[in-house]
């Protein structure tokens, strides 16, 4: 607010400076109606909130019915976000006494609201009609800075039930309240957004009524879409963090919103001063614009040119870049179904082709949440199974790997999860444990692609056999 005397003073100081070259005007203005944020979350109830603007203006019109506006405008945006019953996704943490345990959470019509002031910086184009009965109809369109000045989120929650599950114990605590665990009502929380600057589209439109020699009545509606979230992520799904303590534990209330985009929808009231002459502005640049046209169409003509060789150029080596794509696409299909197909058959020649068969064998496809093997995977591991009941002599690892998506830790876990449930398919169906020299975790420091695509991301989703240790039994050995 203290900024916006001295932003006055610079457009005064250069609207006298231009007097006797160009039109322009000053303005402030107000408006008010549907100012929110769009969610990026699921199976939610949303409830938009209303809001407002308020700003000063300066517009410059080099014709007289063309022209461009800044200025500094306050917007205010709230918006909720409503669940009714939500069950937290379990995930490991650890107690004061460093015990592992997987907290469980379920909350009861959980709420947030979010409230959001920016400073809003236009930059519009303006096109107004020639003038009827000293009116005229007017557009404009550009973007907005939004540049965050304040910002909050209030989460509440009915009702909040937690509970750990040890599994070294096999054992689950559902009232230990000194450990966070139990019943908790009319929990909320408050704390200040994490904010960044946003970029919106806007536009508007409406009338421009004349009042006086001077000074102008705009009445119209406006539209603002943001193309960037104003709150960073925060890199969390859990609506329910647990803390924990030097003597026990706690938890705190969370944010499930990750991206609220700024959406404003309202009318529009403006007053503005007109402290230029437009039309004697325009008398004196038409000759300039006739001579401005003239040099722009030889420009364009040669510009017109050189772009279309320029694109020929890049559509001809776009063409090149998508055959050698697809060749290396259709060469790594190939000889993955001959992998596939030499482990479904067990056709292997011998028993080190076998073994290369399954030697760092990829079992991909996981979904970027997913630990247990799908349907669609069993199959490729039963026949790795076979190969091992065939021939008990194999010692191998397990090593599971994710792709770079997510945090780092959730990662670890999850890339263990995968080896962890292979190796105890691989048990159940018959294969003895001590055969497994053990499992881990690669995260995404291994990647058979680069993750450059959702496509690569599922092939570096994986589990690899490895075998470490064999011990062939030779044609002509006795027991």
């Amino acid at each position: 607010m203290k900024a916006f005397p001295q932003i006055l003073k610079i457009l005064i100081i250069l609207g006298i400076l231009v007097q006797t070259t160009f039109a322009y005007e000053f303005s402030i203005y107000g408006g008010g109606g549907l100012h929110t944020f769009m969610y990026d979350v699921k199976d939610d109830d949303k409830s938009h909130g209303f809001g407002g603007l308020f700003g000063l203006g300066y517009s410059y019109f080099f014709t007289s019915n063309w022209g461009v506006g800044t200025g500094l405008e306050l917007a205010f945006y709230n918006a909720e976000y409503k669940l009714k019953n939500y069950s937290q996704q379990p995930y490991m943490t650890a107690d004061y006494e460093g015990a592992p345990f997987e907290f469980y959470s379920q909350i009861q019509n959980y709420q947030e609201e979010q409230n959001a002031m920016l400073l809003q910086i236009p930059l519009m184009l303006q096109y107004q009609s020639s003038k009827m009965h000293n009116n005229a109809f007017y557009y404009a369109a550009g973007a907005k800075i939004g540049i965050p000045l304040t910002g909050t989120n209030k989460s509440s929650a009915a009702s909040v039930t937690n509970s750990g599950k040890y599994y070294y114990e096999n054992d689950t605590y559902p009232t230990q309240r000194f450990m966070g665990f139990g019943t908790f009502e009319g929990e909320k929380s408050k704390k200040d957004l994490s904010m960044q600057t946003s970029v919106l589209l806007s536009t508007e439109a409406g009338m421009k009524w004349k009042l006086s020699e001077s000074w102008r009545l705009y009445t119209g509606v406006y539209f603002d879409y943001g193309l960037n979230s104003i709150t960073k992520r925060n890199n969390s799904d859990r609506a329910v963090e647990y803390i924990t303590l030097d003597d026990g534990g706690t938890f705190a209330l969370n944010s499930l919103v990750d991206e609220a985009i700024p959406l404003a929808i309202g009318l529009k009231l403006k007053v503005s001063f007109d402290a230029g002459a437009i039309e004697e502005a325009e008398e004196r640049r038409r000759a300039e614009e006739a001579e401005a046209r003239r040099r722009a169409e030889e420009e364009a003509a040669r510009l017109a040119a050189a772009e279309d060789a320029l694109r020929k150029a890049d559509e001809d080596r776009e063409a090149a870049r998508l055959a050698a794509a697809a060749a290396a696409a259709r060469r790594a299909a190939e000889l993955e179904a001959a992998r596939m197909a030499a482990i479904g058959t067990g056709k292997a020649e011998n028993l080190q082709a076998r073994i290369d068969s399954i030697q760092n064998q990829v079992l991909n496809d996981f979904r970027i949440t997913q630990t247990k093997p799908s349907k669609k995977q069993i199959p490729a591991l039963d026949a790795i199974i076979e190969l091992l009941k065939d021939h008990p002599e194999l010692r191998f690892y397990l090593n599971g790997h994710t792709c770079d998506k997510g945090d780092k830790e959730i990662n670890k876990h999850v890339g263990y999860e995968r080896a962890k449930a292979v190796r105890d398919y691989v048990v159940a169906k018959g294969i003895d444990e001590s055969r497994v020299l053990g499992i881990g975790s690669k995260l995404y420091y291994e990647p058979l692609v680069p993750n450059i695509s959702e496509d690569n991301r599922r092939k570096n989703r994986r589990v690899e056999f490895v075998i470490e240790k064999w011990l062939p039994v030779e044609d002509d050995q006795e027991e």
